[in-house]
């Protein structure tokens, strides 16, 4: 739940009780359809600056084969940090569960070097790791807001490999669409089997 510009009630018991039952989810903006009808409800309140109307759109979804969510983008501006402090961010917020953490090369006031830190988590992390961000960095602030995400089912599977007589084991991350379709599938050595050079 969050707040709005208007200082007053906008819903009724009754027609908050009414949603919660006809609805599973809630998000941000709308997502991909195609528009069948739309209604509109005006009010009796008046608002300074915002109009007293609900909109409804009844519309039919657009199956592009991609799954949706929502996550919350943390980000915030450093130009007095090592690198070796920022490489300790990296792992520190990757170790609280952080889903991605990403470094940008920016130029900050008066023309200093920095990075901007921009930090991918579920909106129930967010409020957590901001604070982690801001103790770890020195940060006197954070820019949060929730980001809607187009995603495909994944999943890692472990491979037995042998390369030039060496013996590995890879994780395969395979994707797939909502329609079972297999798309990029990917490698990457893991963490615990042998790393030899291999020579042709």
């Amino acid at each position: 739940m969050v707040g709005g510009p208007v200082e007053s009630e906008l819903a009724t018991p009754t027609g908050v009780s009414i949603l919660v039952n006809l609805v599973d989810e809630a998000v941000s903006f709308y997502p991909p359809i195609k528009p069948r009808a739309v209604g509109y409800g005006a009010g009796a309140k008046d608002f300074a600056g915002v109009p007293n109307v609900l909109r409804i759109v009844v519309g039919e979804p657009l199956d592009y084969g991609l799954l949706r969510d929502e996550v919350a983008v943390i980000e915030t501006n450093i130009d007095d940090v090592t690198g070796e402090v920022v490489g300790h961010v990296i792992e520190k917020i990757l170790r609280e569960g952080a889903r991605d953490v990403s470094i940008l090369p920016a130029f900050m006031k008066k023309g200093r070097p920095g990075h901007i830190v921009k930090v991918i988590a579920d909106l129930d992390d967010a409020e957590r790791l901001s604070r982690i961000l801001m103790e770890e960095t020195g940060s006197l602030g954070v820019r949060v807001y929730p980001c809607g995400r187009r995603i495909l089912l994944r999943r890692s599977i472990p491979v037995e490999v042998e390369v030039g007589g060496v013996k590995a084991t890879v994780s395969v991350k395979v994707a797939k669409d909502s329609r079972g379709r297999r798309l990029n599938p990917s490698t990457r050595t893991r963490r615990d089997s042998p790393r030899r050079p291999v020579y042709p």
